[in-house]
């Protein structure tokens, strides 16, 4: 293990429904560093949403040139969408991922046992990092997708629901984390009557190339197979292809949206080449006259026009499973 090497957690106390385990994980952290006489690490808790962003820079500024930075987020697609947006630009960064989250979607392309080799200090400390590709989103990155339209709100609406939950006693808490998935289904169903996200009016450039033009209810793009816990709409989406996967998905109508919604998230999409057309591209510039919805990486966002770019190979990421990444898994 290069000696060179200061480690930082960054902590999501939100993905600890008790306090009492979010202390375990620090107090683990703190006897292994112990237990191998090392002290080149710091544990940082997230104060508010985006707070690694501003705080990863501010720390590595702090540290020697020749020192490598290995940032782990500890929870879930949220503070890892946050640690990655603080290390990008950086030099000599790795990126880690130890999941206590809901859904822990990028992990899950690795080992079938990844929640168990990923939560294990004695793995994650010395493992090797593999190249991954990251999306540029207009002023954000994000490692698993990005979503426009009916699906963005869906996500937002699904959020509320798990928040109010969570502010609720400990059962409601409990069952917030065991329902997630369901909460999209519950979410669907209240986006569907919005009839301006239904029938909004978008284009859509490839690399240079007008794709899409007319009515879709949302436009998704993919540089990982999984999203929203264990669901799979693009099953060959790889992060390190150096290609990204664009779903456009036409408007269909209340009924047949909320019809056509488990066959899309299954990876069952083709069954409909009416409804859905799937291209690849490097970048892509999305536009409407209205204010899009959009959810990168489970991170709801409002912009007027979106660009996305592909960066290849532009993450080191930690693959504590050590057998590569491997992608959907039938």
């Amino acid at each position: 293990m290069n000696q060179n090497i200061k480690h930082l957690f960054i902590i999501n106390p939100r993905s600890f429904w008790k306090k009492t385990y979010q202390n375990q994980i620090v107090v683990g952290i703190h006897q292994f560093f112990r237990e191998i006489n090392n002290s080149e690490y710091d544990i940082h808790v997230s104060q508010f949403p985006r707070d690694a962003v501003g705080f990863i820079p501010i720390f590595a500024k702090n540290l020697p040139d020749t020192t490598t930075l290995r940032v782990y987020a500890v929870g879930g697609d949220g503070i890892l969408f946050d640690c990655l947006n603080g290390i990008m630009g950086l030099k000599n960064v790795e990126l880690a991922a130890i999941p206590y989250g809901y859904t822990n979607n990028f992990i899950r392309g690795f080992d079938k046992n990844e929640k168990n080799l990923f939560r294990l200090m004695s793995h994650q400390y010395d493992a090797p990092t593999i190249p991954m590709d990251v999306m540029r989103c207009g002023n954000n990155y994000a490692l698993n997708y990005c979503v426009i339209g009916l699906e963005a709100e869906t996500v937002q609406r699904s959020g509320k629901i798990r928040e109010r939950m969570e502010k609720s006693h400990s059962l409601n808490q409990w069952l917030s984390r065991r329902l997630y998935a369901r909460f999209y289904y519950v979410g669907c169903l209240g986006t569907c009557s919005d009839k301006k996200l239904l029938y909004q009016q978008y284009e859509v450039n490839i690399d240079g190339e007008e794709s899409f033009i007319g009515v879709y209810q949302g436009i998704s793009i993919f540089n990982s197979p999984y999203y929203g816990g264990n669901y799979h709409p693009i099953n060959n989406a790889m992060p390190n292809d150096g290609i990204l996967d664009i779903l456009a998905i036409r408007n269909q109508g209340v009924f047949r949206t909320c019809c056509l919604y488990p066959f899309y998230v299954s990876g069952h999409y083709k069954m409909f080449p009416r409804n859905f057309t799937l291209k690849q591209g490097k970048k892509i510039v999305i536009r409407s006259e209205n204010t899009l919805s959009i959810s990168m990486d489970g991170i709801v966002f409002f912009e007027p026009e979106l660009e996305i770019e592909l960066l290849p190979a532009a993450v080191r990421f930690v693959d504590a499973g050590r057998h590569g990444y491997k992608g959907w898994r039938s």
